[in-house]
């Protein structure tokens, strides 16, 4: 060990039974001790020396020290001893002989904690999938084992193949044998339980998949050999049950349930049972349905029929009248499509859907029926008589097959359908043409509908639409000709008027604006008339005028009756009669006012009553009268009374 020169070592010196003294490094040779060697193994004495770092203290410190009192510092300061080797060594041996046990407990430890940990640690988990003949016995019973505790048929037989070819002298034979004996019960039980269920062709087959080594392979086989002869004779009487079934021997088959009731008490038997007494009576229901619809049927009539059919339907599928059954819907199929026909030739469409379909899929009639149900659809839908209407027709009558029994009609009615739609496309134009209102448009529509020739679906209805359009074009004609006379008759002469009335007179009767014509041709003639006769009527009223009225008499009645100024003439000519008849009467009233001023009553009633009763003075004449009269009966009654009070 080196120390730097600038450190203040001072090494420490111990004798056993002296105290320890402590010498500076620089001071240390001066201590320095021979020791004599002795001969043999031994070598030279050891003079052990130990160091002590003081740099820190001074020296001066330890004569310090001793002058303070201190033990080791008052006893001098430097001794000179030898170290005593016999115990050392024995210390020596000591050391050697710790390490030699603490290596060897050591040792032992570490060999004790892994054999521990070897027998405590879990082996690695045997992987059964890849288990092979080459694999270990145990690991074969093991997985083995494993695979047996599902309790599953397939993992049994999986597990007692593991162990069924071990030997007698094999060390875990008797451990593979009473496995076996568990597995095999388990693959017996689950034969039973097929039992139980009723399934014995499955139990039997269960059951032999038990090995020849299995303990219980005799036990095994006895109930495989009673399972196979009960499950023999059932199928002997079960055949016979269904062979008089097909015949409709209902009582032996009933004979013959009985027969396998009394077989065994197995459960699977007596499931058979119930099995066969369900199907006997489906059997019985299924026939009794067939007579039934059988009778209905026999009226062969359409709603009859129908009911028949449909009641077929609901008979059982499984049962064995089934081909009697289809034998007779085909039948009265038949007899449905025939009548069906004769509805669709009535053009009772939907009539021949309702009836056609009531056919069975099941029946050779039904591709034909459905076809007729197509057709007699699209034809109720042609019905419309429309573009679109036709459209959706064809398309639905499309899927119809050129075999089909309905295709030659098919065939035909489209290509009426066809024509139809063709014809409809040039009414159609030739409507969007009328549309416009225009005399242009409407003989574009008429030269349109002309189109569709004799004998075309659509002709009797172009014809009225021709028709229609043109008395639509004789109204448009004649109201301008009516708008170009009442043009005309605004001038207001005679000879416009007549013009006009000229023109409205070429509205012939029947046509829509005839009565308006006639209407304004009486109204434009009496204007015409009144004119005519106005001249006279002035005429006559000059003469009047000029008090020359019996003139202007005889000129106003020029004017005819059936004039229009007639009755202003008539008027006039009445004033103007009044006028010379009271001019006439006059002075014969006069006369009569003049006899019976005298008292002459009886002169002035006379005079009066000349004046006749159509005369202008007539009514005053008589008034006249009736005033004397009066006069007359009361100067009468005054002369009567005048001798009674002279009296």
């Amino acid at each position: 060990m080196f120390y730097p020169l600038s450190y203040a070592l001072s090494f420490q010196y111990r004798l056993p039974g002296t105290y320890r003294v402590s010498v500076p490094k620089r001071e240390l040779h001066r201590f320095h001790v021979q020791a004599p060697l002795k001969l043999g193994k031994r070598r030279g004495r050891k003079l052990v020396i130990r160091l002590v770092n003081h740099t820190h203290r001074p020296s001066q410190s330890a004569k310090g020290e001793l002058g303070g009192g201190n033990v080791e510092a008052s006893q001098p300061s430097i001794s000179t001893a030898l170290v005593p080797l016999p115990k050392r060594r024995f210390q020596i041996r000591r050391w050697r002989w710790t390490l030699l046990w603490l290596s060897v407990f050591s040792i032992m430890g570490v060999a004790v904690t892994s054999g521990v940990l070897l027998l405590t640690k879990l082996p690695p988990p045997i992987n059964c999938r890849r288990i092979s003949a080459l694999s270990a016995d145990g690991d074969r019973l093991y997985c083995a084992r494993a695979a047996a505790a599902s309790g599953k048929l397939d993992q049994l037989v999986a597990a007692i193949g593991l162990v069924q070819h071990w030997p007698e002298g094999h060390p875990l034979y008797p451990e593979a044998q009473r496995q076996m004996t568990a597995w095999s019960q388990a693959i017996l039980a689950l034969a039973q339980q097929k039992i139980y269920e009723g399934n014995p062709k499955e139990a039997i087959a269960i059951a032999s998949k038990i090995p020849f080594s299995s303990p219980i392979y005799a036990e095994a086989r006895t109930k495989i050999t009673t399972w196979q002869q009960h499950l023999q004779r059932a199928e002997d009487i079960t055949r016979q049950f269904k062979d008089a079934l097909k015949v409709q021997g209902f009582q032996k088959a009933s004979l013959l349930i009985t027969q396998l009731s009394q077989l065994n008490q197995d459960s699977w038997t007596l499931s058979r049972v119930d099995s066969l007494l369900k199907q006997l009576a489906a059997e019985k229901e299924a026939w009794q349905q067939l007579e039934e619809a059988r009778e209905l049927a026999s009226s062969n009539s359409l709603e009859p029929l129908m009911a028949a059919v449909t009641l077929s339907t609901k008979i059982n599928p499984n049962s064995y009248v089934k081909a009697q059954v289809l034998e007779e819907q085909s039948r009265w199929s038949r007899s449905l499509v025939q009548m069906a026909t004769n509805l669709f030739q009535q053009q009772d469409f939907t009539g021949v859907v309702r009836v056609l379909e009531k056919i069975p899929v099941t029946t050779p009639q039904y591709r034909e029926a459905q076809d007729w149900i197509r057709l007699s659809r699209a034809s109720e839908t042609a019905k419309k008589d429309n573009i679109l209407a036709l459209v959706d027709a064809l398309a639905a009558v499309r899927p119809i097959d050129s075999k089909s029994p309905v295709h030659k009609l098919t065939s035909s009615t489209v290509t009426l359908w066809q024509s139809q739609l063709q014809d409809l496309s040039q009414l159609q134009l030739a409507n969007l043409f009328a549309s416009t209102g225009q005399r242009t448009g409407l003989a574009s529509a008429i030269d349109q509908a002309a189109r569709i020739a004799l004998g075309r679906p659509q002709r009797q209805r172009a014809q009225t639409l021709i028709a229609q359009w043109r008395k639509e074009i004789q109204l448009i004609d004649d109201r301008n000709t009516l708008v170009s006379a009442q043009q005309l008759a605004q001038g207001g002469t005679i000879v416009e008027l007549k013009g006009a009335v000229e023109l409205a007179r070429q509205i012939k009767l029947g046509q829509p604006q005839r009565i308006e014509a006639q209407t304004e041709i009486a109204k434009w003639t009496r204007q015409i008339q009144a004119l005519e006769d106005q001249p006279i009527l002035d005429l006559a009223e000059a003469f009047a005028q000029r008090r020359d009225l019996m003139a202007a008499i005889s000129t106003a009645g020029q004017i005819r009756s059936n004039r229009p100024l007639y009755p202003e003439a008539q008027k006039a000519i009445a004033n103007w009669v009044a006028q010379v008849q009271t001019a006439q009467d006059r002075p014969i009233l006069d006369a009569a006012a003049a006899l019976a001023a005298q008292g002459r009553f009886d002169a002035a009633i006379a005079t009066a009553s000349q004046i006749p009763p159509e005369r202008a003075l007539y009514p005053q004449a008589q008034a006249a009268i009736s005033t004397w009269a009066a006069q007359k009966a009361t100067s009468q009654g005054e002369a009567r009374s005048a001798p009674f009070e002279s009296n």
